[in-house]
Order: C-alpha cells, then structure tokens, then sequence
C-alpha cells in the first residue's frame, strides 16, 4: 500500500507540474464532478513492496510507482500531447524534499484510445522507494 507521505509528495508534485503547463490533474477516488474539456492528468499509484527491511528491523522499506496518465481529446495531436508529458516527468526528476524519499526509473507506455474512443491517454510511470520508521507508541 502506497504509504500517504508519498502520495502527498507525488500530488505536489504533479499538481505544481501541472498548473505551470495550465492542466489539472485529477484523483480517480476524489468527487471531480464534470471532467475538464482541454488536456488533464490522472494520477495513480501501486506498491510492489512494503515491508520491514529485515528481520526485527524498524525500518520499512516501500517501492512502487507513480502513475500519471495524460488525457487528451482525440484529435489534439502528437507532440502536444508529449511535452506535457516531458514537464511532468521533469517535475520528478529534481531531489524529494521528504526524507528517505527517492524517485528513478521511468517508463513512457504508448498512447492508448480511451473506452469511449473521445480521448488518448499517454501514460507516464514513475518508479519510487521509500524508507521510512514506523510512528512511535508509547511505553518504556
């Protein structure tokens, strides 16, 4: 499971990406109510590992991914569509300010026609690894 410190830095991140190049970036769970007409992103995330470094170890060691999927009305064209996705991707390139935080690897999947057949998604993925304490209880 995606731990919430990720998910909050990702979004700031997305979301900064996103205002400089005048698109909004959506949460699938969150109420959007109507969808926005011109280019907007979706963001995503999966886990593929979260668990205790090692045998009695405090520390929890979590990789996953980011996923952002540009949406673009059919139509709009190409290379468009690709510098946006160049942007967002440079706004996971720079050092996370989270501690224990860091972002590599990404993958640029090819569009893909939407269920409706109105838009095309390019999908950016963003691998990511996250060593964190667990919180504290109390007691001696």
């Amino acid at each position: 499971m995606t731990s919430p410190a990720v998910w909050s830095d990702a979004w700031a991140r997305a979301m900064a990406a996103a205002m400089a190049d005048g698109t909004a970036v959506l949460d699938p769970t969150d109420d959007i109510g109507s969808v926005p007409t011109g280019p907007y992103w979706v963001m995503e995330t999966d886990t593929g590992l979260s668990d205790r470094m090692g045998a009695g170890e405090p520390v929890n060691q979590e990789t996953g991914t980011i996923w952002l999927h540009l949406m673009v009305a059919k139509g709009t064209g190409t290379p468009a569509a690709l510098a946006l996705r160049i942007s967002m991707s440079n706004a996971f390139r720079a050092a996370a300010a989270l501690s224990g935080l860091s972002y590599f690897e990404q993958h640029f999947d090819p569009p893909s026609l939407s269920t409706d057949g109105t838009r095309y998604r390019f999908s950016l993925g963003i691998a990511y690894e996250f060593q964190n304490l667990p919180p504290q209880t109390g007691g001696t």
